[in-house]
């Protein structure tokens, strides 16, 4: 009977460790996300949009992003840059619980020719970041 509750004990230790290292490496909230001229609110648009290699200056510029695992309230902040001159931060929190979308924006008069650069951070964590060339019109 004590060798057959040591060995339950231990298959439980073991299971309860596969668990916790199964889990690591899991904290990333976002599940996908576009930076594009195109608002996407939904997640089966978002999904079965392209990814644009460009973009135009002087147009607004939109970064859909669908989480998940994400608690309503939590907050998330965008930073955006132009040749790694910071042109907007943007704070915003989840309205959803567990899974929802957050559409950050980049104003049209704030978006110049050169590399633009996205981020979206969390606790000083970068989760997701995407750098996409802005040309003249």
């Amino acid at each position: 009977m004590k060798t057959y509750r040591n060995s339950a004990f231990l298959f439980a230790l073991i299971t309860v460790f596969a668990l916790a290292l199964a889990g690591c490496g899991e904290s990333d909230t976002v599940s996908s996300y576009i930076v594009s001229d195109q608002k996407y609110t939904e997640r089966s648009d978002l999904e079965s949009a392209k990814q644009p290699e460009q973009l135009t200056a002087g147009k607004d510029v939109y970064a859909s992003v669908y989480f998940i695992e994400s608690p309503k309230g939590m907050e998330y902040t965008a930073k955006w840059s132009i040749d790694g001159n910071e042109v907007k931060t943007d704070i915003q929190k989840m309205l959803t619980d567990k899974r929802g979308m957050i559409v950050f924006s980049l104003e049209g008069d704030k978006v110049s020719a050169g590399t633009l650069k996205f981020e979206v951070i969390y606790d000083s964590d970068i989760l997701v970041s995407k750098e996409l060339t802005v040309v003249e019109e």
